[in-house]
């Protein structure tokens, strides 16, 4: 990390806050701390795949993108939710659901918020409740990183 840090200060001349930030945001999100597959287990030539396949036809590529939490309600709601990744206490687990509540600590994001009222009207046999401890946008979220 502090090779990175001084390549990153040395070449682009940014300050020392910056980048501990950098260094703080790998800390928060990266490879070490990420549980589950964020893209699946996939290779990298299928995931390449995959991208250009879903661009064709697209004017804007930035509106396709779709949180996490989506993608974790859609297995939630299949049944699919992986033990591993988040296990739950007592009997059996209740293969699928309807309504489901989810509650963020440390905040979620404007965009999670459409995600999920976007979900609830194109899904009216589910429900979808999100809460959270806190809203962030980029600022906000820099803010708690960097402590």
């Amino acid at each position: 990390k502090q090779w990175y840090q001084r390549r990153v200060r040395g070449t682009r001349g940014l300050s020392e806050a910056k980048c501990k930030l950098a260094t703080s945001i790998l800390n928060y999100g990266g490879r070490a701390v990420r549980g589950g597959q964020l893209f699946g287990e996939q290779t990298a030539v299928a995931m390449t795949k995959k991208y250009f396949k879903g661009l064709q036809g697209v004017e804007n590529i930035y509106t396709q993108h779709k949180p996490y939490l989506i993608e974790l309600v859609q297995q939630m709601v299949q049944g699919k939710m992986r033990e591993a990744d988040f296990p739950w206490l007592g009997g059996a687990p209740i293969v699928r659901v309807n309504e489901i509540i989810v509650f963020v600590v440390g905040g979620i994001t404007f965009e999670e918020i459409k995600a999920v009222q976007e979900w609830n009207i194109s899904n009216p046999a589910n429900k979808i409740v999100l809460a959270s401890t806190g809203v962030h946008n980029c600022k906000s979220f820099l803010e708690v990183v960097g402590q």
